[in-house]
């Protein structure tokens, strides 16, 4: 079944509170971005400061832009999150990072960005519950599509035709529409949403175009 999850793209606690106020209201799965600015150059919202999220009772996603992702786990876990999403560039301890993932009850995905081959992380599809395909450069909100990602997400269903494909990054109502065609299962969506003057309205176009 396919999904739209919108996405907290927050810098500090403010923009964290606005936006997670703001989404809650209007779907029962969000993602919150965490970002180190070493892994990318922005800083988002520090781990410390995100409430315990159990309260709200969604479904919620980390997308972790950062470094040592294996060190976050736990905390997450305990803030309430059930899916870590974690960069494959990020770190050289793949199957053990998912494990951990695992072995604390959530789900595990790896993440890739645009300029990786696929073919780097075919070994390590066995032990994620599912991939995320960037579909800009990670880090910055209002960004163009990357047109190579639509060719990409037909080369992963081709060698795993049961894998999980999720997107992140440039979805409008024009790309959810190539990339439902392309094979795509879940999308992430961040400021046309969140920045639109009626958010619930913008996620149930998308939803339409999508689903």
């Amino acid at each position: 079944m396919r999904k739209v999850i919108p996405t907290v793209f927050a810098r500090n606690k403010k923009e964290f509170n606005e936006r997670l106020k703001r989404l809650s209201n209007i779907s029962k799965d969000i993602q919150v971005d965490f970002m180190d600015g070493k892994f990318v150059s922005e800083k988002s919202i520090r781990f410390s400061l995100v409430p315990n999220l159990k309260k709200f009772n969604k479904n919620f996603e980390a997308h972790l832009m950062t470094f040592w992702p294996e060190k976050k786990i736990g905390n997450l876990k305990r803030k309430g999150f059930s899916k870590i999403i974690f960069h494959y560039e990020s770190t050289k301890n793949f199957e053990e990072v998912s494990k951990k993932i695992k072995d604390a009850g959530m789900k595990s995905f790896v993440a890739v960005n645009p300029k990786t081959s696929l073919r780097k992380i075919f070994p390590i599809l066995p032990y994620v519950d599912g991939v995320l395909l960037m579909g800009v450069r990670p880090g910055r909100e209002h960004q163009k599509f990357i047109n190579s990602v639509y060719q990409k997400i037909g080369e992963l269903k081709k060698s795993f035709p049961k894998i999980i494909i999720q997107i992140d990054g440039g979805v409008n109502l024009l790309t959810a529409k190539q990339l439902k065609k392309a094979g795509a299962d879940v999308l992430n969506t961040g400021s046309f949403v969140a920045d639109a003057k009626n958010p619930r309205l913008a996620l149930e176009e998308l939803k339409r175009v999508f689903i």
